[in-house]
């Protein structure tokens, strides 16, 4: 799942060259245009508008319309060309918000994306590793989670537990949650029953396209909301009581929020 498009694998056009080509251009696979998305939640610390295409241009304008967002581990990410900007500097962003869409603004040949990361120093370093993966540091004492929008049939932004976030899109149902690093299990409202735990990012609990109507999570705390409905209570343990999971059989639920106990 590419952490730069929207609806679309990388394809990449042209490869980092330390010195030479110091960022990685991206096109939709099948050389098409997509929207173009923020890799990690942060801050937008430069944008550029109103460049034409300028072929041979040099400084920053070859750069075109971008935007330059900086991330809480300290590194930084650029997207370049843009045909459009849809953010402001000092705006902060999520992870999978909109940014703006592929162009051949600047110092570009076609349209395509031209993605740098940029460590603490705002050195740039080879962005291939990170195209669908996290940045360095990013994950480095924290415990994130997101969810699946039934309605639209894709993973929504992930979000970090503890934080005032929450995972899911209210009035879509959601059909499955990933977790780092603890158990969780959902309840398939569709088949009647709970699904297997799961206790990584390897797996998700949930059946695609399925409503989930119950939750349990080993060792957070957690509550629900329910799809034309509103937030239950926060539940603190799990077990077969009503109090020991999140969640009302036979009401789909749409967002779920984590904190720690």
């Amino acid at each position: 799942m590419s952490r730069v498009l929207l609806n679309a694998e990388n394809q990449i056009t042209n490869g980092y060259r330390k010195n030479v080509h110091q960022g990685v251009d991206v096109v939709k696979k099948w050389y098409e245009q997509d929207t173009i998305i923020c890799h990690t939640e942060g801050e937008v610390v430069s944008v550029q508008t109103g460049i034409p295409n300028e072929p041979g241009s040099t400084g920053n304008r070859s750069y075109g319309n971008y935007v330059k967002v900086k991330h809480e581990d300290g590194y930084y990410t650029l997207y370049a060309h843009l045909k459009t900007v849809y953010v402001k500097k000092g705006e902060k962003v999520t992870r999978g918000q909109h940014l703006g869409y592929m162009g051949d603004t600047g110092n570009a040949y076609g349209v395509h994306l031209h993605f740098e990361v940029r460590n603490k120093e705002d050195r740039r370093i080879d962005p291939t590793p990170y195209l669908d993966a996290d940045l360095p540091s990013d994950t480095k004492d924290k415990i994130y989670y997101e969810s699946y929008d039934n309605y639209k049939k894709k993973w929504l932004p992930r979000v970090t537990v503890g934080s005032s976030e929450y995972a899911g899109n209210i009035g879509n149902s959601m059909g499955g949650i990933y977790l780092d690093k603890y158990r969780i299990r959902v309840h398939d409202k569709n088949k009647g029953y709970w699904l297997p735990w799961v206790s990584n990012r390897t797996d998700y609990a949930g059946n695609l396209g399925n409503e989930i109507d119950g939750v349990q999570i080993e060792g957070l705390a957690y509550r629900v909301h329910l799809k034309r409905g509103s937030w239950l209570s926060w539940v603190y343990k799990v077990d077969d009581t009503n109090n020991g999971y999140a969640g009302i059989y036979g009401r789909p639920i749409d967002a779920i929020q984590i904190k720690y106990l």
